[in-house]
């Protein structure tokens, strides 16, 4: 397990961030305050750890192929969630378990990084494939040396 993952779940047993307290105070949980982006997938607020909802993001170092060529696809992805929410305010809102969504600026986190390419929306992320095909059709991002 990552470790981002392994402290969030940790943190998230420690809080009573899961769906059982979720169904049962029939509250949503709420974290705010400044984010810091620790990969292009999640962000960190105080001591907790958010994976952003709906998504897949490449991993820190995972490359991607440009041609014949590999680039560190994984570390624009990530500069990209930098540009749009390090050391900004945030407000995440439970979802599912180890899952938020999280808005800087009025706009959802896992949208704005469908949109731009640089993630692509996950089997519980249906609301995103719209901007997933926007950007695929723009060749943004990751999109951008696939071939049609």
């Amino acid at each position: 397990m990552h470790a981002p993952v392994l402290l969030l779940s940790m943190l998230l047993c420690l809080t009573g961030f899961s769906n059982a307290a979720m169904a049962a105070d029939k509250k949503p949980i709420v974290i705010e305050g400044e984010a810091r982006v620790i990969d292009a997938g999640t962000i960190q607020i105080d001591r907790s750890v958010i994976r952003l909802f709906g998504i897949v993001a490449p991993s820190p170092r995972q490359k991607c192929l440009r041609g014949a060529l590999p680039w560190l696809c994984g570390a624009a992805a990530k500069k990209h969630l930098q540009e749009l929410a390090d050391r900004k305010q945030a407000r995440c809102v439970a979802v599912e378990t180890f899952n938020a969504r999280c808005i800087v600026n009025k706009k959802d986190l896992s949208n704005e990084m469908v949109l731009s390419g640089w993630a692509v929306a996950d089997e519980a992320g249906d609301a995103y494939r719209p901007a997933e095909e926007k950007a695929r059709a723009g060749k943004r991002g990751l999109w951008e040396s696939v071939l049609d």
